[in-house]
Parts: structure tokens; C-alpha cells; sequence
């Protein structure tokens, strides 16, 4: 008797030959692939082609680096109705500034009266830091920064931009323990109209509006850098 047993089986025998015959024309199925974990950060690729797309229009300015760097200094905060991040109400962000604004809608983004809607305007009597993020660690790490830094300016208004789908947004803000008013951006139509890139990207602005300062990657700001911008935002 052969040594192998299964030598029988091998090609130039009639059995083996089926056997290759059935490899051929009917292989054997693989096992299912687990399915793929979805994390509650998977829709950021879907976003970021948007806020790309939005930099990319916005390149038509003179200086092509102007449309990430967010709005010139002394320029009035475009206004905006957005979804309250804790509410979870689910709509776009309202960016249309005028009637003549041909931003999509017909009601300025002031004017806006929607149970759930944040409006920029009522932020803009008091000196304003605009905070905007979308969900990642590096982002998310700089605005627990400026939550402890929050309480030593109570006259300055605080503001964050979460650019995500409105139960993204909540989640993320409930997560973290954050105190300051957020709204959910879930199209990007916030962000972009800011000229800003990805996060985390900031925005001081002095009492009615005006911009002081803009900082793109803020997290290369240490805290003394971020309080002295606070502060100089407070003092006019």
C-alpha cells in the first residue's frame, strides 16, 4: 500500500480529473468577510470631499492660499442659522445673508425661526470666538482646550461649528462634556463660507462682528497664544 493515501486522488486518475473538473467550474465558495466595522467618524471622507470641492471654487480669489485661511481681518462674520448640536434637529445650515443673497433659500440666515436653530447674529453683542471642527481626535482634544480656557472670559461669547450630520454632532458634544453653544454644520456650508480647510480652525471676532483674527490649525496655538488672543478680542 502507497504511503500517501490520497495519492489516488491525484491528476491522470478519473476521480482526481472530476475533481479538477469541479475546481474549475465550480470553486469553493469563500467564507462570508466579516463586515466592516462602522464607526460613528466614517461619513468624515464624505465631508471632507465637500469642504474640498468649496476650497477649490473658492481658489478663483487672487491668492490661492486666501481660501484656507479663513476671512480677512476687519471683514464682517457671514451669518448663519444652523441646527443646535444638543437639539439634534436635522436641516442644512442657512448661510444666505440677504434677500439678494443667491445662497440657496429665500429667508436670511438672521430671520431664520426654527424651533432648534442657532442664529450667529444673537452671539455678536458680546466679543465672539467661533470655534470649527469636524470629528477627530486632534480637533475634538482643541476645543477641550478652549472649554477650560471659556469660564476665565465671561464676556466674551463662545460659539463651535461641528461639521457633521446633526446625531454625529450631538453625540460628539454630549461625549465631551462641552458647555459652549454648537450648532451641527452637516454639509460644510459653514465652514466653507468661512474660507476654512480642515480642523481645527478659528475665528475672533470683536463686539458686532468684525474679524480681529483668524487661525487655521489651531492646534498649533499654545494655551498662553489662545488666552492672549481671547483677551485681545475682549479688550475692544
Amino acid at each position: 500500500m502507497p504511503d500517501d493515501r490520497f495519492s489516488d486522488l491525484g491528476s491522470g486518475t478519473r476521480a482526481g480529473d472530476r475533481l479538477a473538473e469541479l475546481d474549475a467550474t465550480q470553486p469553493e465558495p469563500r467564507p462570508p468577510q466579516p463586515p466592516r466595522r462602522r464607526g460613528r467618524y466614517t461619513w468624515v471622507v464624505g465631508v471632507a470631499a465637500v469642504i474640498l470641492i468649496a476650497v477649490v471654487s473658492l481658489n478663483t480669489l487672487d491668492d490661492p492660499g486666501e481660501a484656507n485661511r479663513g476671512l480677512p481681518v476687519g471683514s464682517a462674520i457671514p451669518r448663519f442659522a444652523a441646527p443646535d448640536a444638543r437639539a439634534g434637529p436635522d436641516f442644512d445650515a442657512n448661510i444666505n445673508q440677504s434677500r439678494s443673497d443667491p445662497a440657496p433659500g429665500n429667508t436670511p440666515a438672521c430671520e431664520v425661526h426654527v424651533p432648534g436653530a442657532v442664529r450667529s447674529c444673537d452671539f455678536t453683542s458680546k466679543p465672539l470666538v467661533i470655534t470649527f471642527i469636524v470629528p477627530t481626535d486632534a480637533c475634538e482634544d482643541f476645543v477641550d482646550r478652549v472649554e477650560r480656557l471659556r469660564p476665565r472670559f465671561p464676556k466674551v461669547n463662545f460659539l463651535l461649528v461641528v461639521s457633521a450630520k446633526p446625531k454625529v454632532a450631538k453625540a460628539v458634544v454630549e461625549d465631551r462634556g462641552w458647555r459652549q453653544p454648537a450648532v451641527a454644520d452637516r454639509s460644510g456650508a459653514v465652514l466653507t463660507r468661512y474660507r476654512f480647510g480642515l480642523c481645527p480652525n478659528v475665528v475672533f471676532a470683536y463686539r458686532g462682528g468684525r474679524v480681529r483674527a483668524t487661525k487655521a490649525q489651531a492646534q498649533t496655538y499654545t494655551d498662553a497664544q489662545l488666552t492672549a488672543a481671547i483677551r485681545a478680542t475682549e479688550k475692544r
